[in-house]
């Protein structure tokens, strides 16, 4: 992308941040109301923070210690961006952003806009701006995008069209098995945006719960429910091809 487009999206992206967009101080759930590896992504990350994610090829079942990892990697990124701690969170959101998580990759654009914690990218963050605001997602990120896409001159959009395809095809929630959906925070309008592995029920045993719920429906001094059971478990129903003894902590922050 030529220089002249660069200099264009430093001005778009600084004219489409407001005061409040360069202090972000939202919740690790949510993204701030007012505000993907890839080729151009060469920002250092801070040498005291590590972060090496398991690799799985995109469209393949991960591992549930690959997913475990990026919940964790995300849950510690939110909680830093939260404090202010931007230079430390930042490789933890791009870590999850990569894997198609939302909300990191929304405070990953922002971050790179702002040059917050890591050095101003105009490429990055609209590219990941752009693959946050597709498919299901909160309002004031496809709002936040669609604001930034309106200020590029006409004859500068088809190369950034081409960017923000690049990102959509690398880091989109789909090509990593994650889906996200809508819900409304408890008792306002508000809307909360939830992104998680597709795949992270395989690993859970649903075996006792079912035995359990078999028994209940029952009744015990109805009938005895061990051959329906057996039948079952015989049939292999309930077979669990990814047993795991502990569940996955979809929801787990801190930092």
């Amino acid at each position: 992308m030529s220089d002249r487009v660069a200099t264009v999206l430093v001005f778009v992206l600084a004219l489409s941040a407001s005061p409040q967009e360069r202090t972000p101080t939202d919740s690790a759930e949510s993204v701030h109301e007012r505000s993907p590896l890839t080729v151009r992504d060469t920002a250092r990350e801070p040498e005291e923070v590590i972060v090496r994610p398991y690799e799985w090829e995109p469209g393949m079942v991960p591992s549930a210690e690959s997913m475990q990892q990026i919940y964790d990697l995300r849950g510690r990124g939110a909680c830093l961006y939260a404090k202010g701690r931007y230079a430390e969170a930042f490789p933890y959101l791009r870590a999850a952003a990569r894997r198609g998580f939302k909300l990191a990759q929304a405070r990953v654009a922002f971050l790179y806009q702002q040059g917050l914690g890591t050095e101003q990218d105009p490429y990055a963050a609209i590219g990941w701006y752009g693959v946050a605001a597709q498919g299901t997602t909160l309002p004031e990120i496809r709002n936040g995008f669609r604001k930034v896409w309106r200020r590029i001159p006409d004859e500068h959009r088809p190369a950034v069209s081409t960017l923000v395809d690049e990102y959509k095809e690398k880091y989109g929630s789909d090509r990593h098995r994650v889906e996200c959906d809508l819900s409304h925070r408890a008792g306002t309008y508000l809307k909360k945006l939830t992104c998680r592995f597709r795949d992270a029920g395989n690993f859970v045993d649903h075996g006792p719960l079912f035995q359990a719920m078999v028994q209940e429906l029952a009744g015990d001094e109805l009938m005895d429910a061990t051959p329906l059971i057996n039948e079952v478990e015989a049939a292999g129903v309930m077979d669990n091809p990814f047993p795991t003894s502990t569940p996955l902590r979809a929801g787990s922050f801190g930092c």
